[in-house]
């Protein structure tokens, strides 16, 4: 029993809940319970509660009361059948003394609904008997019954991937430490990156929690995070009548942001849809499937909401089949349910681009296929064999497009970034370089040291621009392209001086290529092209530079670009600095 200071607690608290919702369609998926109202009970703040609870030895008996209360809230909700309420869960409750399973499953049968309702969020807090307490009672326990589990903060403790590795979750909550500005910082993207292409190639969803604004919204969509938490959805609200089934705002700038951002390859064509199995459904189902379809190696495993689990193998169902006594121990060992011959598998949406999801596919080279989903229902699967022949595909496509002396990608990407730059609101900045005094110098010295200064001018531009988010082309012959899409951080100074280093750098190794001759008079003597002797000058390079999006939308078509570039390569080549920039149209000085 809970005494008067607790009693009043259970009272005057009230829960409220913050939706989390599909990134790509801003459907509703589940919401989260949040306890307010504390402060009438005479606590600062929530950790005082559980930390107090937990002293006291009544931190089980307080939590079944709030999770009763919680729940029943969450009823109210017209279609809380149809969501998740993720709950969070103090992990320090299985260390109570009166700590006992099974309560929850016959309180959401009094509402009609049933495990797969709820989520229950652990977090890396506490870390007192922390693996002893959370592996063997809390996740073995909790999933046993059919709960979902998420890791919520991940990322803020000390033991983020060990918790992750031992607990196996559905869903990883991605801490807003890292979602904060990461539209601004590198470094917070490197980081949620593999955050998600870990959770990806295991099958784990991820949320990222805390979004306030549509660029941090926009980049953990582009870096593959399946849903969304946060203020720029909506602020937690005590109301339930403010929930909505739809957050139609994040519908429109997820749509305007895929008209302007690069076309996503058509997963449709590929995807293959042979009929999963439930998790509740017999082994012998299984087994007939695989028995009456060779081709057939794995069967996808849903849970009832179509919700992808992961996959049985034929390899595993045939270690049992050959062995004696092997269908009795199979049939007994999955009674009820196939959890214990599920294997993980990868997951991703059908929104993705072909190139994350051969990413993914790429991570683990025990996958089988990649499960695919919408709205975090499954829709199908990519099998390896699939998979195989797109990442055969997309290297054929690669290499026509790619020169073949530098490497480097050619027009069709380049013709691409420029298209969809122009066509986009974003901050772009393009530059095209044109060598000076190249084909006297090809003339002179022959196209086998042609070649080698195109090379150089290659490794130039690769160690100038680094680890930054930029396309570096080869348009062909001594024509070369960067691209970037300015992020807050690159701001055009920032660019612009990798430019000039690029300029100066070329300018000063490429002496070495000449005979002391030439070097020391400062020319070799060619044939113009009008095949006269003339001195020429050492070669050097010269930079169009063009900023786009800088404060305002101006459509261009191709034929305007190329005369702008045009002109702008005219006035490069007779700049001291060989660089010439323009912002649509306007010369600044080099």
């Amino acid at each position: 029993m809970l005494n008067e200071k607790w009693q009043k607690l259970v009272e005057v608290a009230d829960f409220a809940f913050q939706p989390i919702v599909n990134i790509y369609t801003g459907k509703l998926y589940a919401v989260e319970a949040l306890i307010r109202n504390y402060e009438g009970a005479g606590f600062v703040t929530i950790d005082a509660i559980f930390d107090t609870a937990y002293s006291e030895k009544i931190l089980y008996t307080l939590d079944v009361k709030l999770r009763e209360k919680a729940i029943h809230k969450f009823s109210l909700l017209p279609f809380s059948k149809h969501i998740k309420l993720f709950y969070n869960l103090d992990n320090r409750i299985t260390m109570m003394p009166d700590f006992k399973p099974g309560y929850t499953c016959d309180l959401l049968n009094n509402y009609g609904m049933d495990t797969s309702n709820i989520c229950f969020e652990l977090s890396e807090k506490h870390q007192v008997g922390m693996y002893a307490g959370v592996d063997k009672l809390v996740l073995n326990l909790y999933k046993q019954q059919g709960y979902k589990m998420a890791i919520d903060d991940f990322g803020v403790g000390f033991s983020g991937l060990q918790m992750l590795f031992n607990a196996d979750p559905n869903f990883i909550k991605i801490d807003r430490f890292f979602v904060c500005d990461i539209h601004l910082s590198k470094k917070k993207r490197l980081f949620v990156s593999s955050i998600v292409q870990i959770a990806q190639v295991m099958g784990i969803f991820t949320i990222a929690e805390g979004v306030e604004c549509e660029e941090e919204y926009l980049e953990c969509k582009k870096l593959g995070c399946n849903m969304v938490q946060g203020y720029f959805v909506q602020k937690p609200t005590q109301n339930v009548c403010e929930i909505l089934s739809s957050y139609e705002h994040l519908k429109t700038v997820s749509l305007n942001d895929k008209r302007k951002g690069t076309k996503n390859s058509d997963v449709l064509k590929y995807l293959q849809r042979n009929h999963p199995v439930f998790i509740d459904s017999s082994i012998n189902e299984v087994y007939e499937m695989l028995r009456a379809d060779k081709s057939v190696h794995f069967v996808p495993v849903l849970e009832r909401d179509y919700t992808p689990i992961g996959v049985i193998k034929d390899t595993d169902i045939k270690t049992y089949i050959y062995s004696n006594y092997g269908k009795a121990l199979l049939y007994n060992l999955t009674k009820g349910s196939l959890k214990t011959i599920v294997s993980s598998c990868g997951r991703a949406d059908i929104n993705d681009p072909i190139e994350k999801i051969l990413k993914i596919y790429g991570f683990d080279d025990e996958n089988d296929a990649i499960l695919i989903t919408e709205n975090e229902k499954y829709v199908g699967y990519l099998s390896s064999r699939v998979l195989l022949e797109m990442v055969n595909e997309k290297n054929i496509v690669d290499a026509k497009d790619q020169n073949p002396l530098t490497g480097l990608s050619g027009n069709r990407i380049i013709n691409e970034f420029v298209s969809t730059s122009m066509e986009s609101e974003d901050k772009v900045m393009m530059a095209y370089f044109d060598f000076d005094n190249f084909k006297p110098f090809n003339d002179y010295y022959g196209f086998r040291k042609g070649d080698r200064a195109i090379t150089l001018f290659a490794d130039i531009l690769r160690s100038a621009v680094g680890l930054e988010e930029c396309l570096i082309g080869h348009v062909g012959g001594d024509d070369f392209f960067l691209g970037w899409s300015l992020k807050e951080e690159h701001n055009f100074e920032r660019v612009y001086s990798i430019v000039q280093e690029i300029v100066l750098k070329f300018a000063e190794d490429i002496k070495s290529f000449y005979c002391e001759n030439g070097l020391s008079s400062g020319y070799i003597l060619a044939k113009n092209r009008d095949g006269m002797l003339q001195s020429f000058p050492l070669m050097t390079v010269s930079a169009a530079v063009i900023c786009h999006g800088f404060g305002y939308r101006h459509d261009l078509d191709d034929n305007e670009l190329n005369e702008i570039f045009g002109r702008l390569k005219k006035s490069a080549k007779v700049s001291p600095t060989h660089i010439a920039c323009v912002d649509l149209g306007v010369i600044k000085p080099a």
